[in-house]
Parts: C-alpha cells; sequence; structure tokens
C-alpha cells in the first residue's frame, strides 16, 4: 500500500509533467508554406562613352550680330533754353482761388528746368499738405505731401521737363486732423 504522501507527490509530478508538454505544444509553432520570395535584380554594369580629347574643336559657335543702335541724342540741363526757349526768373500764373493767407502759393520762379514753388501751408489743427497737378482741373495727380507745415517758405521743386508743354492747374491742399481742409488754393500756369 502506498503512503498518502507519496501518492500526492506522484499526483503533483504528473500534474506539471502534464503541464509542461501542454506548455511545449501550445507554443510550438507550425511552420507555414514556404514563402515565395520574388529574387533581386542583379546590376548590370552599363557602358560610358568617354569622349575624346579636343571634341569642343570641331564644334563651330555663330555669334549673332546687333541690329545698329540709334545715336543717343545730346541733351543740355541747367541753363533753361534747351527747354522751349525759357530762362531763369519768375513765372507768371493767374489764381482761381486762393481765399486763405495760411493756404497759398505766393510765386513760382524759374531755376533751368526747375519751377521753385513758394509760399505757405499750414492751419489750425494740420495734418498735411499736398501739391496736385492737373492739365484741366479733374484727375489729379499728387506731385509732393509733406506733414510739416509751411510759413512763407519753400513748399516744392518741380522739374518741368517731367510733362509735356500747355497749360496746368496748380493745387495746394492743407488737411486738419479730422480730415477737413478749407478751399485749396488753385492758380493756372503755362509751360
Amino acid at each position: 500500500m502506498m503512503s498518502p504522501l507519496r501518492s500526492d507527490t506522484t499526483f503533483l509530478v504528473l500534474l506539471v509533467v502534464v503541464l509542461l508538454a501542454a506548455l511545449a505544444i501550445t507554443s510550438m509553432q507550425v511552420p507555414g508554406p514556404p514563402a515565395l520570395a520574388a529574387p533581386a535584380p542583379r546590376p548590370t554594369p552599363t557602358a560610358t562613352v568617354t569622349p575624346e580629347p579636343g571634341w569642343w574643336n570641331s564644334i563651330t559657335f555663330a555669334t549673332p550680330s546687333l541690329p545698329a543702335l540709334p545715336a543717343v541724342p545730346h541733351v543740355q540741363l541747367g541753363n533753361g533754353e534747351g527747354r522751349r526757349g525759357l530762362g531763369n526768373g519768375p513765372v507768371s500764373f493767374d489764381v482761381l482761388t486762393c481765399p486763405t493767407a495760411t493756404a497759398r502759393i505766393a510765386s513760382i520762379t524759374r531755376d533751368g528746368v526747375w519751377w521753385l514753388i513758394d509760399g505757405s501751408a499750414g492751419v489750425d489743427s494740420f495734418w498735411y499738405w499736398k501739391m496736385e497737378l492737373s492739365p484741366d482741373g479733374s484727375g489729379w495727380t499728387v506731385l509732393y505731401r509733406s506733414e510739416s507745415p509751411v510759413t512763407n517758405g519753400r513748399l516744392m521743386e518741380f522739374n518741368t521737363t517731367t510733362v509735356p508743354s500747355g497749360q496746368y492747374q496748380l493745387r495746394l491742399t492743407v488737411v486738419k486732423k479730422d480730415g477737413n481742409y478749407p478751399q485749396p488754393c488753385t492758380v493756372i500756369v503755362s509751360l
């Protein structure tokens, strides 16, 4: 007869063996069918063309010829005589409107091709002033703008070669900080 301790030990050993066998069976992987892999392409050598020395000597290049350029005109600046036969001195103008003394064009003087425009540009609560030019009183072009007031001084210098000959209106507008402005000073002058 077997002792109870021995039968329990045998049972435990048997149980451990069965568990190990079950564990071994479940951890085993059954190999699948072999995967078919595409063979990797092998590089093939390619022929390299080696140029012959001096190959560029046989190539001819055509050099295009440019057409003759027109002669550059001779321009003479500074004396005013080359511009419509006018010399230096005061330029006459007619005042269309110039209601205030603080926004006015006082004089225009020619110095060669330049007009030196003097006057005043300032009002209470001053923001900026601008000088504009128009051939017919519409479509004004801003010539100059400044945020510094001027009192009986140089407003601007204008190069008269930048516009064709003719009669023009020159307008001085002084703007207040609130965007309002008194009636501009407008004069008519001829080039």
